[in-house]
């Protein structure tokens, strides 16, 4: 009796103070463009402007802040009408890279919304290009291609292959937020690091798996997380000093849902948005390497069955579960929590402490009351017994 009383005590004070935070959806105004393929977008370093790319040489600018409101948009004219696949701005926000089909290796300059092949891009011929990305620094950018070629890039240098690629198609590229240093992943060859020197380091175990997005979130941490199909997911721990020296963390699964990861979008204070197709998403945790549902499509569906239909084409917060989605064919979604973690007051709080304090002595206490072995060792020293 006595040990059940103390086993419900236990679950009692472990039991969480608050449960998760559920969302909600507003539809805002869609792109008014018919028949749109967006592919891609990023928002902009100021947190102000969203581009997007997409089919047929699509690029549209949009506000962050109010992305259904049609008066703030710029429609780009690329003059091109290959498929754009990625997008890339510059840390200091007055330029991005676009990678496309046929060899797409172009610059957007923000002062005159013009578009430009980048230094070099003849080099690429016609070879489709996948991802893009800067390093932290500004230097120095990298394209991946379905071939599995990888380039480097600035001005000066234009673009250059880099030694010790594979054949696989590049998924991927994510770079650290604060350290030049990036992860590559591919569909058949594994994760690959690229260090400060360009020098490109294959992670042992890692090709087993179809690696489709990963994510450098957090610029406290030395991590970023890649993400495969068949729900699996893989924390990456870098070695600034020698990149070669990186290691992974075991692969986990997301057992919960069926829906499969196809890429990932930057969440709120240095979390993940990860999509899954058809139309749901998980944020992942780099801390801890753990991953919550976000959008359930059982959720988005009984909201708008058209939505429901189509892909997330990026997502972005301005709060935890507080922000929006922009589908391919440019539904513009909001998300807003519809439960909130309040913070704890003064009775919460002592409450709280009482059970850090109290839960560690109930443990031992829980051990001694089923422990004749300790209960006679203790009425021995005590002098209630003679020692055998």
């Amino acid at each position: 009796m006595r040990t059940r009383a103390l086993f419900i005590l236990l679950i009692i004070l472990f039991a969480p103070l608050a449960s998760a935070s559920e969302v909600g959806f507003k539809r805002e105004e869609s792109l008014s463009e018919q028949g749109l393929n967006i592919q891609a977008g990023e928002v902009s370093p100021s947190g102000s402007s969203i581009l997007l790319v997409g089919d047929d040489g699509f690029v549209h600018m949009i506000s962050a802040s109010t992305p259904g409101d049609r008066s703030q948009d710029q429609a780009i004219d690329s003059s091109r009408s290959v498929r754009f696949n990625d997008v890339a701005w510059h840390p200091n926000g007055e330029t991005a890279l676009i990678a496309g089909d046929l060899g797409a290796a172009l610059r957007y300059s923000l002062s005159d919304n013009s578009i430009q092949a980048v230094n070099g891009a003849i080099i690429v011929g016609n070879i489709e290009l996948t991802t893009t990305s800067w390093r932290a620094g500004g230097d120095l950018a990298f394209f991946g291609a379905k071939n599995g070629n990888i380039y480097s890039f600035n001005e000066g240098e234009g673009m250059i292959q880099m030694q010790n690629t594979l054949s696989s198609e590049i998924t991927d590229i994510a770079c650290h937020p604060e350290q030049n240093i990036c992860v590559v992943t591919t569909l058949d060859d594994g994760i690959a690091v690229i260090d400060r020197t360009r020098e490109v380091t294959w992670l042992d175990g890692t090709s087993s798996d179809t690696w489709v997005a990963v994510d450098c979130a957090d610029p406290m941490y030395l991590k970023c997380a890649a993400f495969a199909s068949g729900r699996r997911h893989v924390s990456i721990v870098l070695d600034i000093q020698d990149a070669s020296k990186s290691t992974t963390g075991q692969v986990m699964q997301l057992v919960e849902g069926t829906t499969d990861f196809i890429a990932a979008s930057r969440g709120y204070d240095g979390t993940s948005l990860i999509h899954l197709a058809p139309m749901e998403s998980v944020r992942y945790i780099l801390d801890v390497d753990e991953v919550f549902m976000h959008v359930e499509s059982e959720a988005i569906t009984s909201f708008d069955p058209e939505v429901a239909g189509q892909r997330i084409a990026l997502m972005w917060e301005i709060g935890e579960d507080e922000g929006w989605l922009i589908t391919n064919e440019g539904s513009i979604v909001e998300i807003y929590p519809t439960e909130t973690r309040e913070s704890l007051g003064i009775m919460e709080t002592i409450v709280f402490a009482a059970v850090a304090i109290s839960v560690p002595g109930v443990i031992i206490g829980l051990i001694f009351m089923n422990s004749s072995y300790l209960q006679r060792k203790y009425r021995q020293l005590r002098g209630f017994e003679k020692k055998e």
